[in-house]
């Protein structure tokens, strides 16, 4: 809506209004208690089902729940599919990151304050639309997004907010609400690194800095510092593998243009190695050892942050 400008199609669709209500369900379904769903035993898998690697069916009476046979423990969820188990605390569980990989504490704080951030737009769109029409019935809708919004976003203050030893306060990646917290970053968004883009916190934002020096740094256990470049990468791809995405998101919100003349020219120097386009990830020491040649996501981030360079450096441009 944001981009299109189109909010009053979105507003009056139907089908976007049959959604929304049941999108607020499964937000609060997400924000009880792990123990609070069912206790659920599923069928031991018979020897003919043993290599298929497909879901497990379950009904949605259960819960959210995931499970399928595979050797790559991020791609399944333990505890009869429920996953890691959380105390309800007001944030929203979230199974899987951006990269496809399953949480280890289901409070993913990239992706409740990308969350946030929407709510927030969502319910402004709405009463921008109320403004020249009054009539239509949306207060319900608009304040459900409000506080569902805001009461996340103090929720990650007050549970994802963390004291570290070197640099201070700073967010973590992921929580539990019993006490324990992950501290690392991914280069898929929503990210720690990308909050500023979602419009969750200022990038000059004292929490923002302290958490962004962890995450490029080597106490993030994904920062890898090779001899080609230095970058986040992930689980996903694995050790060495730094994503251009991250770079991408860290030109994003530097404030420093040494730093985004230095990242553009790694960028520009790996993509001689994969046909001029962005790919997945490239090894820290090796740019010729890369995955998924052409990768949308990053090839549509790169086009973005160009525009961001031009129109915050436009003599870099």
């Amino acid at each position: 809506m944001e981009a299109s400008k189109d909010v009053e199609r979105v507003l009056k669709s139907n089908d976007w209004l049959i959604a929304m209500p049941r999108i607020f369900q499964v937000l609060k379904d997400q924000m009880e208690d792990a123990w609070s769903f069912p206790e659920l035993k599923l069928k031991k898998k018979n020897a003919t089902d043993s290599n298929k690697a497909y879901p497990e069916p379950v009904s949605l009476a259960d819960g959210y729940r995931f499970r399928r046979m595979t050797n790559r423990p991020t791609e399944t969820l333990g505890e009869y599919g429920l996953g890691g188990i959380t105390r309800k605390c007001g944030l929203i569980r979230s199974a899987f990151r951006p990269s496809d990989d399953a949480t280890i504490f289901p409070y993913l704080i990239p992706a409740n304050a990308h969350l946030s951030s929407q709510l927030l737009r969502l319910h402004e769109h709405i009463q921008q639309y109320l403004e020249t029409n009054p009539g239509d019935n949306m207060d319900a809708l608009s304040k459900t997004a409000k506080e569902l919004g805001e009461s996340v976003r103090r929720a990650i203050y007050k549970h994802g907010v963390i004291q570290h030893s070197e640099y201070g306060r700073v967010f973590a990646y992921e929580v539990d609400c019993y006490g324990s917290h992950l501290i690392m970053d991914d280069a898929n968004t929503p990210s720690l690194l990308s909050l500023p883009l979602m419009g969750f916190i200022n990038k000059t934002d004292e929490l923002y800095i302290n958490t962004r020096r962890l995450l490029l740094s080597d106490r993030n256990p994904w920062y890898f510092n090779g001899t080609f470049a230095s970058g986040i990468g992930g689980p996903h791809t694995g050790r060495n593998m730094i994503w251009p995405m991250s770079l991408l998101t860290q030109i994003q919100t530097s404030t420093s243009e040494e730093e985004v003349r230095w990242l553009i020219d790694v960028i520009k120097r790996m993509a001689n190695h994969t046909g001029n386009l962005m790919c997945e990830s490239f090894h820290a020491d090796k740019p010729s050892t890369f995955t998924r040649p052409w990768f949308s996501w990053a090839n549509g981030l790169a086009g973005d942050t160009i525009l961001k360079v031009i129109e915050h450096f436009p003599h870099l441009g």
